[in-house]
């Protein structure tokens, strides 16, 4: 009893030295003095603290050890130690070095240009600057063509417009986001892509199913969240120059400028147009349309030492001609069938944090967004116009449970809508439809994270009152195990629902001859997400590989329903009355046999079906099969860079068409086909020459447009597209940098 008691009081004394402490001091050329709110935190564990004002800290819960302390300041180096099982008494003295500070010191690595975070319970895919560098990248609809997971796909023959799709699904169903602001909303949908030039994203971040809640109860296939260039981390000066064989040419200017150690500021400037009248089908319409884009943004960051904030504004003008090639708006007289898309944006955003100095780890962000957007769009004698009044608040209060392993977000949101849409069917007895709405979408939200050595989880739900649909309940959970070292298993499972606007959501749908049809009020959509992936990262002939499979199943219990097989001659809008479903499986594999070769490979299969004329069948214009090859080379004193990218598309169901001897189409399974694309960048001083190429095998698709002798016509159809029409595109440019000094 005596021993029992003996040892009792021993691992009670050994309980109460299981702890770690000491302070934080920031050094610079002139003194060391403490920190406060220096991060403390294990790496594997993720548990922590923050320093007081004396630059102390204390954590008292250690984890399992071994596991790596990370020291962490913002404008200091950061440190770290290895903490072992035997060290469990510490009494550290810590001292952080300012990043103005060793300008003889060097580091060198080589950053991963698209990876998988391994910390995150989310499913998240990673494509920064480099990775965005492979291409052209002249806007956000360019900026996925190294990338598997995001399809981008062209709406019709005349406009130029693109869409993107995630698991087969249109790209309404993924939230698109800038920094957690929501972006290309309602008119956005159709021609926003085009509206974000690419050189002014630094990163994207690709989430597969339903988001986290904190972002809103919009994401049902996917959310895609846009890093634009930090002003305190911009270049002094950044030019790029862009021009290609169909006659489009391209300019960007940036500039990021530190006015002191609280303010920053980052000016961009983009302008573009095409003006080349290109036919090389010779069906009478222009391939590419002529197209003059302008862009702005002004963005400013203040950093306090409790409070932060980022403000800016962003304006776009973008007006496409497309059409018949001797289309003029000016001379109605020639009765040539033309198209005339005209966009004007003007978005005010800002972002706001407060953080508590007593309470390390909580802290309270502020969103806020404005926004006024103008689309109109003729197609022939067919036309739309909208305009778009939104306001956005969103704040959010992060803290923990007890400690940092407990994590909690809760907020309140507020969404508010004016949407008024106008639809001009001129050619059939001139019906206009009329279609405004206002939304007024208060909401609350609550998400608990739970993290533990090898346990994630994020357990969410949010409930939104919409004054026009009533209460939404979204519940959404994240898991992930991480099952060795090496191998990582996520589950996902959650609702979303969205509001459809069967005219701007389908603008492209106009280029054609059917009336569209609509007997019924639309609902809103709802959809529920299940999924999960596996990563495994891998030596390979002592080199790193990671391979990662996903499988997403998509269940709609109501859907707005494009039908164009319940009858040839109309295009038919409905609410979902039956089934329908998206079943999406992804596997790719990244490997480096080379120091500065990377090969990426993935396999797509894509089974997106719902009942379209009484009958369930696969969804028109998805490719079941997907194959995907991107191959890059650097050399090693990284000066030259090559890049090649293969992608393969399977075949796709087509609509049925009528033809103009009274006949309809009999051929409604496109072909495979093959897209091949390829970059050279040559890397001089502060000079990036490229060169590249699209399409590099001109393949084009013959018939993509049924009729065009009758533009007017009941039979012209322009949407049956599922490849190229104007085939390969080489292009040249470069880039100019000056960086800011330290």
């Amino acid at each position: 009893m005596k021993n029992i008691f003996f040892c009792l009081i021993c691992f009670i004394q050994f309980s109460s030295l299981a702890q770690i402490q000491g302070k934080i001091f920031g050094s610079t050329q002139d003194e060391k003095s403490p920190l406060f709110g220096a991060k403390v935190f294990f790496k594997e564990a993720k548990t922590g603290a923050r320093t007081a004002e004396d630059g102390s800290f204390e954590i008292t819960n250690l984890p399992q050890l071994p596991d790596t302390l990370i020291f962490r300041a913002s404008g200091y180096f950061p440190d770290t130690l290895v903490v072992k099982r035997g060290d469990k008494n510490l009494n550290l003295e810590i001292v952080l070095y300012s990043e103005q500070m060793l300008p003889e010191v060097v580091i060198r690595y080589k950053q991963e240009n698209s990876s998988i975070s391994k910390l995150n319970p989310i499913f998240v895919e990673n494509l920064n600057s480099g990775e965005l560098r492979k291409a052209a990248c002249c806007n956000l609809s360019e900026s996925f063509e190294t990338n598997a997971s995001v399809d981008v796909n062209i709406t019709d023959a005349v406009s130029g417009a693109k869409k993107i799709a995630m698991m087969g699904l249109d790209g309404t169903y993924t939230q698109i986001q800038f920094e957690n602001i929501p972006i290309l909303k309602n008119l956005g949908t159709s021609f926003g892509l085009g509206m974000i030039p690419g050189t002014w994203i630094n990163s994207i971040q690709i989430t597969k199913g339903t988001g986290n809640v904190v972002n809103g109860y919009e994401s049902m296939a996917g959310l895609i969240n846009l890093e634009f260039n930090k002003p305190d981390h911009m270049e002094q000066l950044y030019v790029n120059a862009y021009g290609n064989i169909r006659g489009r040419t391209e300019a960007n200017v940036h500039t990021g400028l530190k006015l002191n150690d609280k303010w920053s500021t980052g000016i961009f400037v983009h302008g573009s147009q095409g003006s080349l009248n290109v036919d090389r089908n010779n069906d009478g319409f222009r391939d590419i349309p002529f197209k003059r884009d302008f862009s702005f943004l002004n963005r400013w960051n203040y950093q306090g030492k409790l409070f932060e904030s980022k403000f800016g504004i962003r304006t776009s003008l973008t007006r496409q001609l497309g059409g018949q090639t001797n289309f003029d708006p000016r001379n109605s007289a020639n009765n040539a069938y033309g198209v005339d898309v005209n966009n004007t944006h003007v978005e005010l955003f800002a972002k706001t944090g407060f953080l508590f100095k007593k309470k390390l780890n909580s802290s309270i962000g502020v969103i806020y967004q404005a926004k006024y957007h103008e689309l109109s769009a003729q197609f022939g004698e067919r036309s739309m116009l909208g305009t778009e009044k939104r306001g956005y608040i969103n704040a959010v209060f992060n803290g923990i449970l007890g400690n940092t392993d407990h994590q909690i977000k809760t907020g309140l949101s507020l969404v508010y809508d004016d949407l008024q849409q106008t639809h001009y069917n001129l050619g059939f007895d001139s019906l206009t439809t009329t279609l405004n709405r206002t939304e007024i979408v208060p909401g609350a939200f609550a998400e608990y994270t739970y993290t533990a050595t090898r346990h994630s989880l994020i357990l969410g739900a949010r409930g939104d009152y919409h004054n026009l649909f009533d209460f939404q309940f979204t519940p959404r959970l994240h898991y992930k195990f991480q099952v060795t070292e090496d191998i990582d298993l996520r589950t996902t499972a959650g609702r979303g629902f969205r509001v459809p606007n069967f005219v701007a959501d389908n603008v492209s749908l106009l280029a054609n001859g059917k009336p569209w049809v609509f007997n019924e009020p639309l609902t809103p959509e709802i959809s529920w997400n299940f999924g999960g992936s596996l990563v495994y990262q891998f030596e390979l002939f002592e080199r790193k590989a990671v391979i990662s499979s996903d499988f997403y199943h998509t269940l709609f219990t109501n859907q707005m329903i494009v039908d164009r097989d319940a009858d040839p001659n109309l295009i038919v809008f409905s609410n979902l009355n039956g089934r329908s479903f998206s079943n999406a499986f992804q596997t790719d594999f990244s490997f480096e046999p080379l120091k500065f070769l990377e090969i990426k490979m993935a396999y797509k299969y894509l089974d997106v079906r719902a009942e379209f004329g009484g009958i369930l069948q696969q969804k028109v214009m998805v490719p079941k099969h997907r194959g995907f090859l991107n191959i890059g080379y650097a050399t090693r004193n990284e000066r030259w860079e090559y890049d090649a990218t293969l992608s393969v598309f399977g075949k796709q169901r087509l609509p049925v068409a009528n033809l103009a001897n009274g006949n309809s189409t009999t051929e409604n399974i496109s072909a495979i086909y093959p897209l091949l694309g390829g970059q050279i960048t040559h890397k001089y001083k502060r000079w990036d020459f490229y060169v590249g190429g699209e399409n590099l095998l001109d393949y084009r698709q013959s018939d993509a447009i049924i009729d065009a002798e009758n533009p007017f016509s009941t039979t012209f159809d322009a949407t049956r597209i599922w490849a190229s029409v104007a085939g390969i595109n080489i292009y040249a440019g470069f880039r100019f940098s000056i960086k800011n000094k330290k």
